[in-house]
């Protein structure tokens, strides 16, 4: 007989074995890192073995990594969206028994791709110089009223002095 249980009170390690039924989600972490050739991408799994979790990629580059231990009921779960240069069909995985590395290459770039971007790029940058001419032209329009309002203010202090000079 336990002292330390109180009458009517489950054990310690009853309690215990209720906690090791709990379901657990986790959500791993990710490092991305971005290459000139492709993409590595690795997700922390520590503790679980190859065999007990899946990877997932579906035609437009969703990735879905999950698993469940059955020891713990730990499950993991984790979506994430490769670039749309990620060449899907080229992926390789390895695992080191605590890290999913991917491996992912980009696709080849065609020359029209190249100048299309390009022209992209340009005209995003065209813009922005528009849209900042048009701030400065805001600016020097804000100046001139300025230096109206400052002017009549001005000309309306000395006629102000002027007056009460001659009638004081």
């Amino acid at each position: 007989m336990s002292a330390c249980v109180p009458k009517g009170s489950r054990s310690a390690k009853a309690a215990a074995a209720d906690v090791d039924h709990r379901d657990v989600d986790l959500e791993p972490k990710v490092v991305w890192h971005d290459g000139a050739a492709g993409y590595v991408v690795r997700v922390d799994l520590a503790g679980f073995r190859k065999e007990e979790f899946r990877v997932q990629v579906d035609a437009a580059g969703r990735v879905t990594v999950h698993g469940q231990r059955p020891a713990g009921h730990v499950r993991v779960h984790r979506k994430f969206q490769l670039p749309p240069t990620a060449d899907v069909d080229r992926i390789a995985a390895r695992f080191d028994g605590t890290t999913l590395c991917l491996t992912v290459p980009k696709r080849p770039v065609g020359a029209a791709e190249v100048v299309l971007a390009r022209m992209e790029e340009a005209k995003a940058v065209a813009e922005l110089e528009m849209e900042m001419e048009k701030e400065r032209a805001r600016w020097d329009r804000g100046n001139v009223i300025a230096a109206a309002v400052a002017a009549f203010a001005l000309g309306v202090v000395v006629s102000h002095k002027i007056f009460s000079t001659r009638n004081g």
